[in-house]
């Protein structure tokens, strides 16, 4: 089988890595030189050939530091092909000399791995370093700038070979972070036995019986490797945490982690950590076997964030969006669910409802009975009027036939006689069955739209929010990451909003801030629903605030971790177990995973509790005798009242207006009998008018 080699940016001959590290080296120290071989380490390349003989393919590509303890022995054991050995003296200077070459080690591998200039994310995954030195000073070096420079993490294994006594080297395993913590194994040489052996050792921070440094297995040259323990080389370490009380980073961030104080059956006070993230926790905890250790404090988010920096705790169960700025000191878990980074508005007011007479029917439908009100008049006035006789016929006209119309569409009798013609009587039934459809329907609906109230739409989303004059108001939580995030963004929109924004100084002042001034607080989705269920319900469970749909941040959100955690897929592996579909799903989230569950059971057990809170509040008041204004009842039938019958009133007044300029017309303009009233109105010879109006013919 073919072995696999470094990338192509780390297949050059051994000469030119030396060349390299020479200069780094000359470069930092100005007289480092390549250090000879020592034979200080006897059978060592056996040694080495035995443990790579186990390395997986993914890991066979392997970089050397050494100070120049048995170099050749080394490349006979791994291979030139696929080893850069870097060497170097220990001098007084060679803190900084291994800095560039670690610096350097790294480089070689980015450049196989990502494109010039390319701004992404660098990672060393995949290699063996292999460090050969019988300097206490020198492993100790090493081991604080690997993990400074992010040579060594989880992915990579290390391979430590040197000769010291037991108490140095069990010192260093224990205390340094590379030795402990990471994937590292050390090889050293017995001095206490006659014959050639050497111990391989790793150390488990979080032990059967705390931390303990293992003996896994040994190597002799008559026997070759022979295994101690259960462990095969470089073993998982972090399946099983036996136990051991992890420290974690907490920031009250409600409803995912809350604090209260709980009395103990002895009499003692104790804060108690609980909420959606303590749940996600406890579950993780329960499959890794670890406790819950010591919650570090934080006043602002930001504390929270330098504990998981640096490494004062080892987890904080508070999700935080995937920012790109972060990513640059820290790693995420896997997601927990969307970044939900969104806003919350006061309920738009409803405006006066006179337009409750028009809702009824759609925009369509009264467009179709306007055109009736056109066409039946017209086609019932041209079958009509041929057909009437005398003056009857003289007293029909189109203005008669249009009130006939309206009338029947109003629920009016038909007043009109008739002709005997079919034609009419069909026309005039049809209109009568349309006339009671279209009232029937209109008068059930207006029950329903005169009860029930009509709110303007609702913003729901930035671009929504954008268009409109409100204002944003964020908390100072939020002014180092997502602020900064939208006003260097490339979104117009992200930046019109950060230009839009100031700043409260509490949650609750902000949120009341909103409400008041009819702008938009921005924070977390389910901290938002929190607040509106303690501070701004009623109870009946109205409400006077909303949270809108969208989020503001496209993506995900996950926990925040120490760079290189080395546990980080297995957090990862449970998290994303959480996320299969529960079985059976919760009622209003089907084929959803553990984390949403949960989300809403947290909530629905605040709203609960403060729901009989405000019971109990209510109750109070009321033995207390204290008179309270009565709350609408969004839920009952209301009655209904002046603000619902408005738009029935104004039609009731422009009715009486048009009345009575109608009258006031009829009375002060001359009608068209009194303006012939002149000739036909004139006395006879004898003074007195003739009954019809003309002169009597009586004679002189």
């Amino acid at each position: 089988m073919a072995r696999r080699v470094l990338p192509a940016a780390l297949l050059f001959p051994r000469a030119a890595l030396a060349l390299l590290a020479a200069a780094a080296a000359q470069a930092a120290t100005g007289d480092a030189r390549l250090a000879p071989a020592s034979d200080g380490l006897p059978g060592v390349g056996m040694v080495l050939g035995a443990v790579m003989a186990v390395v997986p393919p993914e890991s066979n590509s392997f970089i050397v530091f050494t100070d120049g303890t048995d170099t050749n022995s080394i490349e006979d054991a791994v291979g030139l092909p696929s080893v850069a050995v870097m060497e170097l003296l220990s001098d007084r200077e060679f803190n900084a000399t291994m800095k560039l070459l670690i610096s350097h080690a790294r480089k070689c591998n980015l450049l196989a791995r990502i494109r010039p200039r390319k701004q992404v994310r660098k990672s060393f995954r995949g290699v063996t370093v292999i460090v050969v030195s019988q300097d206490l000073e020198f492993l100790s070096a090493f081991a604080e700038l690997a993990d400074a420079g992010r040579l060594a993490v989880w992915e990579n294994r290390v391979l430590v070979v040197t000769r010291l006594e037991r108490q140095q080297f069990l010192g260093l395993m224990k205390d340094l972070w590379l030795f402990s913590m990471l994937n590292t194994m050390l090889v050293n040489m017995d001095d206490a036995t006659g014959d050639m052996r050497y111990g391989l050792y790793s150390h488990f921070k979080y032990g059967p019986g705390g931390a303990q440094t293992v003996r896994v297995a040994t190597w002799t040259p008559r026997r070759g490797m022979v295994f101690l323990t259960q462990h095969p080389l470089f073993p998982e370490k972090y399946n099983n945490f036996h136990g051991a009380a992890l420290p974690i980073a907490i920031w009250p961030f409600e409803p995912v982690m809350m604090e209260e104080k709980v009395v103990a059956p002895n009499g003692t006070e104790y804060t108690r950590l609980y909420g959606r993230g303590i749940r996600i926790l406890e579950a993780i905890a329960g499959h890794l076997n670890f406790a819950i250790g010591e919650a570090l404090p934080a006043k602002i988010s930001k504390d929270r964030m330098d504990h998981v920096l640096y490494r004062r705790a080892l987890i904080s169960p508070q999700k935080l969006a995937l920012l790109p700025h972060l990513a640059m000191h820290y790693d995420y878990t896997f997601m927990i669910e969307e970044a939900t980074l969104t806003f919350c508005m006061a309920k738009p007011e409803l405006k006066p409802r006179w337009q409750n007479l028009y809702y009824p029917l759609g925009e369509r439908v009264w467009a179709s009975v306007m055109a009736l009100l056109v066409i039946v008049p017209a086609t019932f006035f041209l079958l009509t009027k041929s057909r009437l006789r005398g003056e009857m016929k003289e007293r029909f006209s189109p203005l008669v036939a249009t009130e006939q119309v309206l009338g029947t569409l109003l629920g009016q009798n038909f007043s009109l006689q008739l002709p005997t013609m079919s034609s009419t009587r069909i026309l005039v039934a049809s209109w009568l069955v349309v006339a009671f459809v279209l009232g029937s329907a209109y008068r059930g609906n207006l029950t329903a739209f005169l009860t029930i109230p009509k709110y303007p739409p609702r913003v729901e989303s930035l671009r929504d929010l954008l268009q409109t004059s409100a204002r944003a108001i964020m908390s100072q939580d939020l002014k180092i990451n997502f602020y900064t995030t939208f006003k260097e963004s490339n979104s117009s929109m992200s930046v019109e909003l950060a230009e839009r924004t100031y700043f409260s100084q509490t949650h609750i002042g902000g949120m009341q801030q909103a409400l008041q001034k009819k702008h938009a607080f921005v924070f977390e989705r389910l901290f938002l629903n929190l607040m509106i269920i303690r501070n701004f319900t009623n109870f009946d469970g109205s409400t006077s605030m909303y949270v809108v749909r969208e989020n503001l941040v496209p993506g995900y959100s996950a926990w925040l971790l120490y760079r290189d955690n080395p546990f980080k897929r297995n957090l990862d592996w449970c998290i994303l177990a959480f996320h299969e579909p529960t079985s059976p799903p919760p009622p209003l989230c089907p084929k959803s995973g553990l984390i949403r569950r949960w989300s809403e059971e947290v909530l629905d057990e605040e709203k609960k509790r403060y729901h009989k809170i405000r019971q109990q509040e209510k109750q109070q008041t009321e033995a207390a005798g204290t008179v309270q204004e009565k709350e609408t009842q969004s839920g009952d039938l209301q009655p209904l009242s002046l603000l619902h019958l408005q738009g029935t009133l104004f039609v009731l007044v422009a009715g009486l207006l048009t009345g009575v300029l109608v009258f006031l017309a009829e009375k002060l303009l001359p009608s068209a009998e009194s303006a012939g009233g002149g000739e036909s109105g004139k006395p006879s010879e004898s003074g007195k008018p003739s009954e019809s109006g003309k002169p009597s013919a009586s004679a002189p």
